[in-house]
């Protein structure tokens, strides 16, 4: 079969510069002078990367075949599948470690989209469907309807649709030959961790096979040694009628989550040029989105693709839950039943072979013992932890702990392991900003166990907020353009975000609040977590929120201990010292900078360095500086300074005071 073309449609678009003002020294010590316009530009210019609610629009599963040789699959209308939710029999609960190998193991996929909306330059990451990986250095198994150059193109006419729905213009180019790939812990929304490229296909079966090739940031890998989960690889003619099947994937009405839905096998159907079975039947519930999912066993192996669907019986309706009923729906809602169809693992074998011989060897080779017997209760809910903890889950961990205490009340050592799942979903809660979650996982923590002081001061740390406006722990999409070059540079690394400044006098900066959705007078906290700082300099606090206009700048020095307030002068185009420079802590003290926070209560601040009130120590006053606005954070190198300044950040944050 003649293959399609696949053209790169990349157009490289360089970042903003970023705004850049040199400082120098004035009357007063630290004094610093800015070459901007009076009425403030952003230190930083903003580079958006951003993934798109409602991405995956239900168009995903397709049919495959050639017509007048195979049987072609009938879809609802020639697009692809929106397959209903139907009422499922009770069934037992499937095995917990079956569970967390695949969830391991399933990806989204997404197109790379890079343009100008609405004259902002942007980095779009639109989900298109989902893939398994099925070997530890990064092939990934899916579908070839959702990498071919026609439906990357129909993806993104789709999201131009979309964009201009919303009212906003758009200049987009998408490379495609790479696709993000995005995994999931199985508790949130998919978190965007590889770039992956195409290295094989077969138009005839819909299969594909990607291979990852770089990070989230386009970084070379050494795949050798990533040790990637993957599912092993069943054999689909050992599947037999009315056994159970596992789908698992990232379909649209799951809103971009990953979905499990169970099943078993209801038939199998064959095509003239295929020998074997052609498809497996399940009526495991899927939606588009799920193409290229996995399709596994009661051994946790890999035994298909969900690729297809049968004719569904539905209604025209509201299917992108917008709460009204027009052209931007796509499918129908569901009334009656339908069939998933399965590409059997088994025709995978020769598109796997072409890429590497010793996975596809591995078909049929792996476990052949089913894990769903009964067990011991206390080992399995240990298990089940463990594999939870290790994916980081910690809500499902902290789950099957409280099952295995339960089993065990009197156990220390699981009562420890509560306490630290706790924990930690607590932390993971509050970095994502949803503070009342992190609460109730706290307060789980010092209910399982009062003496340790960890959860209890974790409570009082977001005891002030009320609600989080913006919290970016540097682990997810990166909201700032990263810069090799020049003076000062700035690069996401292992979960922080640092900034490098080599010139003295010169600011580097980045806004915290939205620019689309600034401060409106709601009292708020800006809170920057210090992963490490050295060099002479200062980590920074930017405020816009002065009613009169006035700019202000809170600078803490983490190597002399000091603290200062700036103000910027119209008159001299500069910023001056309005307070300071005042101490923060002890020339024989040795704790190093860990937190900078600056609360705005009516208007008026409270700086907080290392949780102490810095200037209430100093018996020093602070100006008002209103609370409408924007909020920008970032570092400064001292004008007299010779050696480097260099902070990493370990998380930002942005509050509303309760």
């Amino acid at each position: 079969m003649e293959q399609e073309s696949r053209t790169r449609l990349r157009k490289t678009v360089e970042p903003s510069a970023e705004k850049r003002k040199p400082i120098d020294s004035g009357a007063v010590s630290h004094a610093l002078r800015y070459a901007l316009l009076a009425s403030g530009v952003p230190f930083h210019t903003r580079w958006y990367v951003r993934r798109m609610a409602d991405a995956m629009r239900m168009a995903g599963m397709a049919t495959s075949g050639k017509t007048g040789v195979r049987a072609v699959v009938a879809i609802l209308a020639g697009v692809f599948l929106v397959t209903a939710v139907l009422g499922a029999p009770v069934r037992a609960q499937a095995d917990p470690t079956i569970i967390g190998r695949a969830i391991d193991a399933v990806v989204q996929l997404s197109i790379i989209v890079r343009g100008v909306v609405d004259g902002e330059e942007q980095v779009i990451w639109y989900a298109v469907g989902t893939g398994t990986v099925v070997s530890p250095d990064g092939l990934i198994l899916t579908n070839q309807h959702l990498i071919t150059p026609t439906g990357v193109d129909e993806k993104l006419t789709e999201l131009e649709t979309q964009l201009a729905a919303e009212g906003k213009s758009a200049d987009l180019q998408v490379d495609a030959e790479r696709f993000m790939v995005a995994v999931s812990n199985g508790r949130q929304l998919p978190n965007p961790r590889y770039v992956a490229r195409v290295v094989a296909e077969d138009a005839d079966l819909d299969l594909a096979v990607l291979r990852i090739e770089a990070d989230v940031r386009g970084a070379a890998l050494d795949m050798e040694s990533m040790g990637l989960a993957a599912l092993p690889l069943g054999s689909s003619d050992a599947v037999n009628l009315g056994e159970p099947v596992h789908v698992f994937g990232f379909p649209a009405i799951g809103s971009g989550s990953l979905t499990y839905t169970l099943g078993i096998v209801s038939g199998f159907l064959f095509e003239e040029g295929i020998d074997g079975t052609a498809w497996i039947n399940t009526d495991a519930v899927t939606s588009g989105g799920n193409s290229g999912g996995a399709a596994v066993n009661d051994a946790g192996e890999l035994i298909g693709v969900p690729t297809s669907g049968s004719a569904l019986d539905c209604r025209a309706g509201d299917t992108n839950r917008d709460g009204v009923v027009g052209p931007e729906d796509i499918g129908c809602l569901p009334t009656g039943g339908s069939l998933t169809q399965l590409r059997p693992i088994d025709l995978a074998r020769p598109l796997l072979a072409s890429v590497d011989a010793e996975v596809a060897a591995g078909i049929g080779a792996g476990a052949t013992v089913s894990l769903s017997p009964a067990r011991d209760d206390l080992a399995a809910s240990l298990t089940a932890a463990e594999g939870c903890a290790a994916r980081g889950d910690w809500r499902c961990a902290a789950n099957f702990y409280q099952d295995a205490l339960g089993n065990a009340p009197d156990d220390p050592a699981i009562g420890m392991s509560l306490y630290d799942a706790y924990l930690a979903l607590g932390k993971q809660e509050a970095a994502a900003g949803r503070l009342e979650s992190a609460r109730s996982a706290f307060a789980g923590a010092v209910a399982t166990d009062p003496s340790r002081p960890d959860a209890t001061m974790a409570l009082a740390r977001i005891a002030p907020y009320s609600r989080a406006i913006v919290v970016d722990g540097f682990d997810g999409p990166e909201r700032f353009v990263a810069t090799s070059e020049g003076d000062s540079t700035s690069a996401y690394d292992d979960g922080v975000f640092r900034l490098d400044i080599s010139q003295p006098g010169l600011v580097s900066g980045f806004p915290l609040s939205s620019t689309d959705d600034p401060l409106a007078r709601e009292d708020f906290a800006a809170v920057l977590r210090i992963d490490e700082a050295r060099g002479d300099g200062m980590v920074t606090i930017e405020t816009r929120t002065d009613p009169a206009g006035g700019q202000w700048v809170f600078a803490v020095d983490p190597t002399r201990r000091t603290w200062e307030v700036l103000q910027f002068d119209r008159d001299s185009a500069r910023f001056v010292t309005w307070t300071g420079p005042h101490p923060y802590g002890t020339d024989e003290s040795s704790r190093p900078l860990e937190t900078v926070e600056l609360r705005v209560s009516d208007g008026f601040p409270l700086l907080l360095v290392n949780g102490i009130d810095v200037a209430a120590t100093a018996s020093a006053s602070l100006p008002e500086i209103g609370n409408e606005g924007s909020i920008s954070f970032g570092a400064l190198m001292a004008s007299e300074g010779t050696v480097p300044f260099s902070v990493s950040f370990d998380e930002v944050g942005l509050y509303e005071l309760a």
